[in-house]
């Protein structure tokens, strides 16, 4: 449960070597399941309105399987809305970032966190995120762009650019580092003009490319 709602953990069957990163946490979820009689919904509300599920310590503590990032990607873009054959092409995607929907290597599954990563795997991730992010036909990012377009009066900085830019991609956090980077990109186009009605093809391929970059962080990889 700590593992699947808070932040990546090893699996219990490592923990003589490798021990859990928070057992007081482990400890205060054991008693709540215990002292419930086996009641999952009380080690749950426990869960939810502990303090180390709501710290900020906790946020992007978890690397995104690929189906969750697949799936995180294409809700954004919107480009399905029912069942279609071309889906499929995304599923062999997943097959390229090390995983196979319902055929996982073993009985114990997939092995999760970091090991999820690779230098190949992460140049998949990072390959599908920012060509989807980066489509500006889909009608998902046209919302994104037209949003952040209405939402400007006459310009939009470039520290507003990529804080309307985060925005649209889930509220999501960064680092100073990685803001610095991301405005260093932004910078280099000055304020973005949004006087017009709406945004020509240069100013849509500007924000999507502020998106793309954005998908290539190290925390778009975490949940």
């Amino acid at each position: 449960m700590y593992h699947y709602f808070v932040a990546d953990e090893p699996p219990v069957a490592q923990w003589p070597y490798t021990p859990p990163r928070d057992p007081g946490a482990i400890d205060t979820l054991s008693r709540a399941y215990f002292e419930g009689d086996g009641d999952i919904r009380s080690m749950l509300r426990t869960l939810f309105t502990s303090d180390f599920f709501r710290s900020e310590e906790s946020w992007y503590e978890k690397v995104k399987s690929p189906a969750d990032l697949v799936a995180g990607v294409l809700r954004l873009t919107g480009e399905f809305r029912e069942p279609r054959r071309e889906i499929l092409e995304n599923t062999q995607r997943l097959t390229f970032m090390g995983q196979q929907l319902v055929n996982p290597p073993s009985v114990e599954g997939w092995h999760q966190g970091t090991e999820w990563l690779d230098t190949g795997t992460l140049v998949e991730r990072i390959n599908f995120a920012t060509e989807h992010l980066g489509n500006v036909t889909t009608p998902g990012v046209q919302s994104m762009i037209e949003s952040i377009w209405s939402d400007g009066e006459e310009a939009i900085s470039p520290e507003g650019l990529i804080d309307a830019c985060l925005d649209q991609l889930g509220a999501r956090t960064v680092s100073e580092e990685t803001r610095e980077s991301l405005l260093d990109f932004a910078s280099a186009g000055g304020d973005l003009d949004v006087g017009s009605d709406a945004p020509d093809e240069a100013a849509q391929r500007r924000v999507a490319e502020i998106l793309q970059l954005v998908a290539a962080t190290s925390e778009f990889q975490r949940a």
